[in-house]
């Protein structure tokens, strides 16, 4: 780009009326990121032509990169108002209304810049997105294809081809090849990185991954997707400090990350330390606070740690926000039962059985409770209940003798 700009300041030189290397020379600032530059090359693309389409939409996307819906939007508009069939201004104008969250405009903007000029790179991109974002996955491979197609060597459409091709499940060992390559095109693109790392962890390859998502975290140290990508490569590695470092960063980076908290609280759970496994729920609940999971969990850690009364008040928050989360009634009935007693929390046991109804355990208990109060036969259904459920249980000979003595 330095020597090309080089070229075009010489060649705007020896013609002062020319617009085309202005107008080139504004590409190439707003592709490196000097807005100024871009500003005032095109400016001076429009002074010299002013019924020039490609200045104005060059214009639109500089004021887009600045924020400037409104000032994008004119001059897109602009752009148009001079040549009706400019596709760069339409694919321009799509990406504010995807931003607008308008999809089906959009979509219907992208469709026709596309049918303008088949042969746009970015057009494709753009589309695949759209197409992405809506969970069409094998439209959206084709449009990334045709991006690579039209330019082999874009990192970005290599990196979101690779990522879709991921997702479909269908080709990992292609998703790894060209999230690959896209990564050696271009070094400091964090979403190859990003992606790469992923189908890497896909693959059974965690240090591979591992390296792949730590180089994205340096990239792109502010976003929180990376580091819990990186988390979870670190955790299935057994790096489980690392793991728990990273979760929180992810936290940190975004804290409407509902998975982060919910993973480190998994976490913390897994290896007895309810306290911060309670904690690590609690701000997944401030995050999602409409997922009755989440409360579940947190009611999971303190019942765990004999906060038991504390536990029955979340479980039941839970089943509030979710009546269908059926394996709920039985955390409710062994809260209740440590509370309260067995004879409270014998009608919750046996709403659990009805509830969920492919849970041994509320079996089990209501064995033990219906033999407590002389009533053999309901108690030895109920052990013959719970070992249809779980025939391999650790208990399964005490169960055998317990349904031996009951008279079953």
């Amino acid at each position: 780009p330095a020597e090309a700009a080089a070229v075009l300041r010489d060649a705007a030189a020896r013609d002062p009326s020319a617009y085309e290397p202005r107008l080139a020379l504004g590409r190439i600032a707003l592709a490196s990121g000097d807005l100024a530059r871009a500003k005032a090359e095109l400016a001076l693309a429009v002074e010299k032509a002013p019924r020039e389409p490609a200045a104005y939409a060059l214009l639109g996307e500089v004021a887009a990169v600045e924020g400037d819906a409104a000032a994008a939007e004119k001059a897109y508009a602009t752009a148009l108002g001079y040549d009706r069939e400019y596709a760069p201004a339409e694919i321009g104008l799509a990406k504010l209304e995807v931003a607008r969250g308008d999809r089906a405009a959009a979509r219907a903007r992208l469709e026709r810049a596309l049918a303008l000029e088949s042969r746009s790179a970015e057009g494709r991109m753009q589309y695949g997105m759209l197409l992405w974002q809506a969970r069409e996955l094998p439209a959206a491979e084709a449009a990334f294809q045709a991006a690579v197609a039209l330019q082999p060597r874009n990192a970005r459409a290599l990196a979101r081809l690779g990522a879709v091709k991921l997702e479909r499940g269908e080709d990992l060992a292609g998703a790894q090849a060209t999230l690959s390559a896209a990564a050696l095109e271009d070094e400091r693109l964090p979403e190859a990185r990003f992606w790469l790392g992923r189908v890497l962890l896909k693959r059974g390859d965690a240090p591979a991954a591992i390296t792949a998502l730590r180089k994205a975290v340096e990239l792109e140290p502010a976003n929180a997707e990376i580091h819990l990508w990186l988390a979870i490569a670190q955790e299935k590695s057994g790096a489980l400090q690392e793991a728990v470092e990273q979760y929180r960063a992810a936290m940190a980076a975004d804290p409407k990350l509902a998975e982060a908290a919910e993973r480190l609280g998994a976490l913390y759970l897994a290896n007895n330390r309810f306290e911060d496994a309670a904690a690590a729920y609690e701000k997944a609940i401030a995050a999602a606070p409409k997922v009755a999971r989440y409360r579940m969990a947190r009611g999971d850690a303190l019942a765990r740690m004999g906060k038991h009364d504390e536990a029955i008040r979340i479980y039941k928050e839970a089943l509030r926000l979710d009546p269908g989360a059926v394996q709920v009634h039985y955390r409710l009935a062994r809260a209740v039962h440590e509370s309260q007693g067995a004879r409270a929390a014998f009608p919750l046991y046996e709403k659990a059985a009805r509830e969920d109804r492919d849970n041994p355990m509320p079996h089990y208990f209501l064995g033990y409770l219906y033999k407590e109060r002389g009533q053999k036969a309901r108690a030895a259904e109920e052990f013959k209940k719970f070992l249809k459920l779980k025939p391999d249980a650790d208990e399964k000979k005490d169960i055998e003798a317990e349904i031996e003595d009951l008279g079953g």
